[in-house]
């Protein structure tokens, strides 16, 4: 992720373009510490910036004080969670940073740093990503599939292993296969951190631009920083897409509408109408 120089650039430009001088800022999740870094580039007074693993936050603090930042930078070895409980966090920041996104973006932990935001955030509290957008399409993918259930080994049906199958979403290399779509992109979910109902249930009605078996849903996020985005529908992103598997492959028709349905999970259901 750190070599993902689109990525890279995309934020210090976000960052950049904020007017952060004299601010104070919030980041939950610091990683090597660069965006904080970048924030005391362009001049925030003060970096708050919430790290769960402690050794990725011992190591993120050496990084800072080699860049002699530890003065504006403060890295706290607690989940932004239980940084609030002990008050260690400023209530009301300028603005609060967050880059926990997987290939489906609710994996590390979306629901609860969302609740832990609204929480510190004023009226006029900005949120980086301001936005994330997910899209979708209906796939044939018999690899992305197989990768994630098992059947015959060694002459031995393994199937009732199934059972521990991931039934929401997986990463997939967008470099290694090509699914094959079955229906027009559509915007599946919308993720505001502010928003408290960015996670209820979705409902999309689908018509298959072409015929074949489906084996689920392949998606990618586009998340907003303000007007700089960070995308995973690049293939060479550091984020992979992600595959939605259906519990059991169903085909569709060409011209016929579905019923896609999807949970706060990323698990998603299929329905002929």
């Amino acid at each position: 992720m750190m070599r993902d120089s689109s990525r890279n650039a995309a934020i210090e430009a976000a960052i950049a373009s904020c007017n952060v001088i004299g601010k104070t800022i919030v980041e939950i999740g610091t990683g090597a510490g660069l965006p904080a870094m970048l924030f005391a580039r362009y001049g925030a007074r003060r970096v708050f910036s919430c790290e769960m693993d402690e050794r990725i936050a011992d190591a993120a603090r050496e990084i800072i004080r080699a860049n002699d930042l530890q003065d504006r930078i403060e890295v706290i070895a607690k989940s932004s969670r239980q940084a609030i409980l002990d008050g260690d966090l400023p209530s009301a920041p300028d603005i609060i940073f967050t880059e926990t996104l997987d290939a489906g973006v609710v994996g590390e932990g979306y629901e609860a740093i969302a609740e832990d935001i609204r929480q510190i955030a004023n009226p006029n509290t900005v949120v980086m990503p301001d936005r994330v957008q997910q899209f979708a399409y209906l796939c044939t993918d018999v690899q992305a599939f197989e990768k994630n259930s098992v059947f015959y080994q060694c002459g031995f049906d393994l199937s009732c292993f199934n059972v521990f199958a991931e039934r929401s979403y997986f990463s997939v290399n967008q470099m290694q296969h090509d699914p094959v779509c079955l229906s027009p992109t559509l915007l599946f979910r919308s993720y505001d951190y502010l928003h408290p109902n960015a996670l209820d249930p979705v409902e999309h009605h689908v018509i298959a631009h072409s015929s074949g078996l489906c084996h689920g849903m392949t998606s990618y996020f586009d998340a907003h920083f303000g007007n700089f985005l960070v995308t995973s529908r690049d293939r060479k992103s550091h984020w992979h897409a992600a595959f939605h598997p259906l519990r059991e492959p169903m085909p569709v028709e060409s011209g016929r509408r579905y019923l896609l349905r999807g949970d706060k999970t990323g698990l998603i259901d299929l329905v002929s109408l």
